[in-house]
């Protein structure tokens, strides 16, 4: 059997190392945070400025996909210090906002006749809601 010996000063270099690897991993990932927060604030943003503010539906779509193109560019770039399966958790939430806002929430008050603007906020915050998960399921280690 072969014995290792390793000095007190080479352990601690060691555990050292493992903790400065550990702290760079740690600083790696903190655009993830900002990058949901944005996709929620553009998919925010895209809901008031049709319903609220009554922008013409095509500009606010145009906006919405330059600014989430932009931000989804630099998250694949950087997808290697992603959170494991944030991307694809993110991909699942943008598709289900906006299914749960177009074909769900935005007709069902259309139908009712909500004309109010804190219905269209509410409406936003509830289909925005599965952006804003991924925040947490996303920061586990």
């Amino acid at each position: 059997m072969v014995h290792h010996h390793i000095s007190a000063d080479e352990a601690v270099a060691c555990v050292a190392a493992g903790e400065k690897a550990g702290a760079e991993a740690r600083r790696a990932t903190r655009w993830f945070p900002a990058f949901v927060g944005l996709q929620a604030g553009f998919a925010l943003a895209f809901t008031f400025a049709v319903d609220v503010f009554h922008v013409y539906y095509w500009t606010a779509f145009g906006l919405l996909s330059l600014g989430s193109v932009s931000i989804w560019t630099i998250a694949l770039r950087n997808q290697v210090s992603a959170p494991r399966n944030g991307l694809r958790n993110m991909q699942i939430a943008v598709a289900t906002w906006f299914a749960l806002y177009t074909l769900m929430l935005d007709p069902a008050l259309q139908l009712v006749g909500a004309t109010r603007p804190w219905w269209w906020m509410l409406a936003g915050v509830i289909a925005v809601s599965p952006i804003v998960a991924c925040l947490f399921a996303s920061s586990r280690r």
